[in-house]
Order: C-alpha cells, then sequence, then structure tokens
C-alpha cells in the first residue's frame, strides 16, 4: 500500500533549487546536480529572486536569508532547570533606506484575502515586534 505524503498546512510546496538552476518540488533528483537552496514555496523562491534584483539595483543592501532573530535568551530556572533560548528565522533580512527589514512571506486566503499565519506565528511576530523597536517587520 502506498502512503500519500500529507499536504502542507496551508498547501504550499517546497521549491529545491539544483546546481544547474533548475527548478523542483523534489529534492531526489540526480540529474541537475545537488540542490543548493531549498525554499517553503514558490512565492518565498520568487520574492527571493525580487530581493536579489534589488540588491544588484542599490535599493537594499546586507540581504540575508533564514535570519535568526533571538526572542528570548537562554535562562536557567532559580531550581537549576535549564532552557535553551527561543529563536526565530525570518525569511529575509535586510536594510532598506538606512532602515534594517524583517520580512516573512505568507500565502494568503484566496476566500477572505488575509494572510495565513499560525497563532504561533502572530506570538512570536508580536514578541519580536516588542524586542526590536528600532526594527520594521513586514509580511509580504
Amino acid at each position: 500500500m502506498l502512503r500519500r505524503k500529507k499536504p502542507s498546512k496551508y498547501r504550499n510546496e517546497k521549491v529545491y533549487v539544483y546546481e544547474d538552476g533548475f527548478l523542483s518540488d523534489s529534492p531526489k533528483l540526480t540529474t541537475h546536480g545537488r540542490v543548493i537552496e531549498k525554499y517553503d514555496s514558490r512565492k518565498e523562491y520568487d520574492r527571493s529572486r525580487e530581493l536579489l534584483l534589488l540588491k544588484k539595483a542599490g535599493k537594499i543592501s546586507n540581504l540575508k536569508r533564514q535570519a535568526e532573530l533571538v526572542i528570548q535568551e537562554a535562562f536557567t530556572t532559580p531550581d537549576g532547570k535549564k532552557h535553551r533560548p527561543v529563536t526565530y528565522k525570518a525569511d529575509f533580512a535586510y536594510e532598506r533606506d538606512g532602515e534594517k527589514i524583517i520580512e516573512d512571506v505568507k500565502g494568503e486566503d484566496e476566500k477572505t484575502g488575509k494572510y495565513q499565519m499560525t497563532e504561533a506565528f502572530r506570538l512570536k511576530w508580536k514578541l519580536l515586534q516588542a524586542k526590536y523597536p528600532g526594527v520594521k517587520f513586514e509580511i509580504y
């Protein structure tokens, strides 16, 4: 019996970029070299290409993918229990007009037109905005 892979929560498909530039939804192809980049969705891949063009045009700088931000530093409770830091990986971080931008790519609900976000994402996004008041947070 064949088991079907469970679709992702918002039906996005990962995009794999191979050494020769070939794009696929499969990480197991052998005729295009190795996978050099992986994106969580086609929309994220397309946005990365837009941002690369903006960087080449001099409109943005210091572009980073999967930029990790600390929400809460590691700590130890009074009874000695150690907790790891709570972090968030933003899809992109860059500077535009001297302002630091943290950007996350989200799909839109076709019926409502609203971005598709989990409660965990909403909470982390709010905590990041409180911790980094000098940074602009954008959803694309």
